[in-house]
């Protein structure tokens, strides 16, 4: 408006100015936000912008995916420097205002833990973040104004880097290490090609050999082999109705020479080189060391020899049938002899002639066994008893165990048989002898200890009505025989049940030292002496292990003939066991009775000594005697026990 100078209206003023460029300017600028809000938004890369402390201000749809988050508002607060994920140097450099490029491991779990924000994933990823500080230019005056952070997730691609490098080192190695040797020649095997691995199969650089004819390289049985087979592809390759695929020529085994002048076996395999026209005009090929192989194979030849020879030669007769007919498809010299038969003749039984072959009453019995195992049953572990006739008629008894096997491709059995005969045959021998020697113990227990009874009792009479002093002496004879033959007989009766009672550990030194106090008692007279250098030594033994030092004891006293008998007893330890020994002063035995005293059939010792050595025996020790002072067997002999120590034991 235009004023007066009495301040009354007097018009107005106005001025136009053209902003049509302003317009376009701020409509472009908007267009270009909004093109930019949606680069922003539909970014592949997550975009985030913090404020100067680091606080998130927005982020797109992509670094909110990478984040496993559905909403921003899940974000509203969350601090870039709060982040466990970001390394410590990595947020020093953004404090200092420095732009930063980093890749790293990010931990879902440290989120979750440290309750940073929601997200729905889990595990670990590997994260590529580029941050830049905003505002730190000079031209804004150096103030930081907040964070641009890019993010993109390589963890498919890192993984995809990582296969691709490992398959790289793979191939790498096997190019590297590969030792087939690939060859090509022309017709006449006249070397055009040849890969570095020769040098390693023949000494050979591959540069030496080429244009040598392999055939100079052959060993001369090799040679005719390479030649026909040569040949022979190539006039089957002239056929006009050929149809076989290339590679399909057998694998061909030559000996080569190598620079040394040793020979090496090598597989070769090839097929030929072809011109346009499909005619062979080379060949190319491949060579494997097999040397080894060829060594395995016949190592395995001579180990199939060395069994079979063991399976002939084997006294266990080896057999294995078919269930269904039933037929013996294998049987070794062993099996046939314990029938008197041959292999050959074996080999053809009929089932007819398997079952006349077993005892009728057996026969039922080992079908069912032998069915069982066919089935699959575990092999029993106590063997199958089965008796057999011979071809004479004469009847075996064979024990045999057996399991399902595969033989020449089908299911079959094998039998493993012992002939037995003999065994049970001295078994019953034996039984038969224990049984007679029970009984005659039985009858010296009651029926010859009743007469010696008898007998005593006789003589007591007789001796109140003999006064005569010699016919006395004899009548004390005839008492102390019978006193000895009673003794005999308990002290053989007391080690009936020897063999059936079991070991226990057992304290060696309060035994020896009990039977030592029991004889001083009944030898009042005899100096007996007891030194024991292991209080603590224990063994395996039983309730006759007293009787066994009684014996001993006994023995030093009765066979001692001097006026002053003196016995000594010692308990010491010796190598893996303990020693006792019961050494006298008598009159000692002489060489050739120290040799035949445990003799059974001698019985020298009388039945102690021979019961002390069958206990002795029974714990794994052994009894000898020899003079108590060297050299000298009339100052007395020495019995000398060494039993093992107890294994549990933690004596020393």
């Amino acid at each position: 408006p235009l004023m007066g100078e009495d301040g009354q209206l007097q018009g107005s003023f106005a001025v136009m100015t053209d902003i049509t460029e302003i317009k376009q300017s701020r409509k472009a600028l908007e267009e270009n936000a909004e093109m930019m809000r949606t680069i922003f938004e539909e970014s592949q890369i997550g975009i985030e912008l913090f404020d100067k402390d680091g606080v998130l201000i927005t982020a797109n749809k992509a670094a909110l995916k990478i984040g496993g988050i559905s909403d921003i508002q899940d974000l509203v607060g969350f601090s870039l420097f709060d982040d466990p994920n970001v390394p410590s140097e990595i947020k020093a450099k953004l404090i200092r205002g420095e732009a930063v490029q980093y890749e790293a491991e990010f931990d879902f779990e440290k989120v979750k833990e440290t309750e940073l924000y929601e997200t729905s994933r889990s595990g670990k990823m590997i994260l590529d973040a580029f941050v830049t500080p905003l505002g730190v230019e000079k031209e804004n005056g150096g103030v930081l104004t907040g964070y641009l952070s890019q993010i993109f997730e390589k963890t498919e691609h890192r993984r995809v880097e990582e296969a691709l490098e490992d398959t790289e080192k793979r191939y790498q190695i096997l190019a590297e290490n590969v030792s087939d040797v690939i060859f090509t020649a022309d017709l006449e095997l006249n070397l055009t090609y040849l890969s570095t691995s020769i040098e390693l199969l023949l000494g050979y650089t591959s540069d030496e050999l080429l244009g040598v004819s392999l055939i100079e390289l052959m060993a001369p049985e090799s040679v005719w082999v390479a030649i026909e087979a040569i040949r022979g592809a190539l006039e089957t390759d002239k056929l006009p109705d050929r149809t076989y695929a290339r590679g399909d020529a057998p694998p061909l085994e030559l000996q080569l020479k190598r620079k040394d002048g040793s020979l090496v076996w090598v597989e070769v395999t090839r097929t030929f080189v072809r011109n346009e026209n499909d005619i062979p005009i080379g060949v190319l090929g491949v060579g494997r060391n097999i040397e080894e192989r060829k060594h395995a194979q016949q190592t395995l030849i001579d180990s199939e020899l060395k069994y079979r020879s063991l399976i002939d030669q084997s006294f266990q007769g080896i057999m294995i049938i078919q269930a269904l007919p039933l037929r013996i498809l294998f049987a070794n010299p062993a099996f046939a002899g314990f029938l008197n038969r041959t292999v050959e003749e074996v080999l053809v039984f009929e089932p007819v002639d398997i079952q006349s072959m077993i005892h009728p009453e057996d026969f039922d019995t080992i079908m069912n066994s032998l069915q069982e195992l066919m089935n699959g049953d575990e092999p029993r572990k106590k063997a199958m008893a089965i008796r057999v006739f011979q071809k004479d008629g004469e009847m075996q008894w064979l024990e045999m165990f057996g399991r399902k096997v595969d033989f020449e491709g089908r299911s079959a059995l094998q039998l493993v048989a012992m002939n037995v005969t003999d065994r049970l045959n001295a078994e019953r021998s034996i039984r038969t002898q224990k049984e007679r020697a029970m009984l005659y113990l039985d009858l010296m227990s009651h029926d010859f200890r009743n007469q010696l009874q008898i007998i005593l009792g006789s003589t007591m009479v007789l001796e109140s009505r003999i006064h005569d002093p010699d016919n006395r002496r004899i009548l004390g004879q005839v008492v102390s025989a019978v006193e000895r033959c009673q003794r005999m007989i308990s002290k053989a009766k007391v080690t009936e049940p020897l063999m059936s009672v079991p070991l226990r550990p057992t304290k060696l030194a309060p035994i020896l030292e009990g039977a030592v106090m029991a004889q001083m008692e009944l030898h009042s007279d005899v100096d007996i002496a007891i030194t024991m250098k292991d209080d603590d030594a224990i063994i395996d033994a039983d309730e006759f292990l007293q009787q066994l030092f009684a014996n001993l004891i006994e023995n030093a006293i009765e066979h001692n003939a001097r006026s002053e008998r003196q016995v000594w007893v010692n308990l010491r330890k010796k190598g893996e066991g303990y020693e006792v020994t019961v050494a006298d002063n008598g009159s000692g035995i002489s060489e050739s009775l120290k040799k035949e005293i445990f003799d059974i059939s001698r019985r020298y010792g009388g039945i102690g000594l021979h019961q002390s050595k069958q206990i002795c025996e029974k714990y794994n020790g052994h009894i000898s005697v020899r003079d108590r002072v060297p050299e000298k067997p009339d100052q007395g002999v020495e019995f000398t026990v060494w039993i093992p120590k107890y294994r549990g034991s933690n004596s020393n």
